[in-house]
């Protein structure tokens, strides 16, 4: 017995050593790191993994909200709430949860370097939006896979059966409003666009992500991918300074009064001030409740079940604007102006 625990000591440290080892070298079968390359590509002392892993602490994604809610059979949840769903969708287009072992989104979600070799991510492919238009924006494409909206406009009509407490498009309809699709648009009205989806190299991950001189801590930028920090302030409106100079914040001074309050605001405020409006329209017309929740029934008139749409993407987007501003005021300024008739 004395024997065998010494023999398996010595294995234990070979195998440490090889590990610790500078010369360490790491092979992977069936197409994936070399046998020339070794640990530190990625594992080096230029502190590239560890700021990554710093931000990453910060984000929303490494939470694991909802991570055990959404691990059941008969949902699509686990595709975005989950690693091993959002992997499994990736590969198959299918799902078999509930999974035994489920995990927060996380380093290896995104990124395959134990098999590709690489910090690159694991698609770039242009992602087909729900209402058919594409989303093609390099790096953005790959948060394009959950951040979009989960419900295909094209579907409301006539006396539309509203039996959902839930807003259509759920919760992340971000790539949708940034291409500047997706909202409702009624017929006879003119609906513009914002040059955001064309200037931000990567959509996304180009404001998201910032860049590191940006940055103020790993509470925003890179990895967190959080553009402000209500506990310190700070926010990555540096960012925007390229092309709007007097960018302070993202709420700075518009160049019209959009929400018609006799008072020129902030852009976010002033899309705040419209999405106030469109929310007074629909409760008066029983069309939400007071807590801003929709009403199940069937809507007779299809655009207005288009304003209640336009009402959810526009609140779950969260930018107040910023991702598409042309686009987001027309649809909500168009929507008011039909309901208000």
């Amino acid at each position: 017995m004395r024997k065998k625990t010494i023999i398996y000591l010595i294995l234990v440290m070979a195998t440490l050593a090889l590990f610790i080892g500078c010369e360490r070298k790491v092979v992977i079968e069936n197409g994936g790191i070399s046998e020339n390359e070794d640990c530190f590509v990625c594992h080096g002392e230029d502190g590239l993994i560890l700021a990554a892993q710093g931000e990453w602490q910060n984000s929303i994604h490494a939470s694991g909200h909802n991570v055990d809610y959404t691990n059941r059979e008969g949902t699509d949840c686990t595709r975005c709430h989950d690693h091993q769903g959002f992997l499994e969708y990736l590969a198959t287009g299918q799902l078999s949860a509930p999974y035994d072992n489920v995990s927060a989104i996380h380093c290896f979600t995104c990124h395959a370097p134990h098999t590709t070799g690489t910090l690159n991510l694991r698609t770039e492919a242009p992602y087909e939006l729900e209402n058919g238009v594409t989303f093609d924006h390099s790096e953005g494409n790959l948060c394009a896979n959950c951040h979009h909206s989960r419900f295909d406009v094209r579907e409301i009509t006539d006396d539309y059966d509203q039996s959902s407490t839930r807003f259509p498009s759920h919760h992340g309809p971000q790539g949708d409003l940034l291409e500047g699709t997706g909202g409702y648009e009624i017929e006879g009205y003119t609906y513009t666009q914002s040059a955001h989806k064309t200037v931000v190299d990567g959509g996304c991950v180009g404001c998201h992500m910032g860049q590191p001189e940006s940055h103020q801590g790993y509470n925003i930028g890179g990895h967190s991918f959080n553009m402000e920090d209500d506990e310190s302030g700070y926010d990555l409106s540096a960012v925007c300074e390229v092309c709007h100079a007097e960018a302070d914040g993202f709420d700075f001074t518009a160049d019209h009064d959009y929400d018609y309050d006799g008072e020129v605001e902030g852009y976010q405020t002033e899309v705040e001030g419209l999405l106030d409006s469109l929310a007074v329209l629909l409760v008066a017309d029983s069309i939400l409740n007071e807590d801003l929740e929709p009403i199940e029934q069937v809507i007779a008139d299809g655009n207005v079940m288009g304003a209640l749409h336009n009402y959810g993407i526009i609140e779950e987007d969260r930018s107040m604007g910023i991702h598409n501003y042309n686009y987001i005021v027309s649809l909500l300024q168009n929507s008011i102006d039909y309901l208000d008739q």
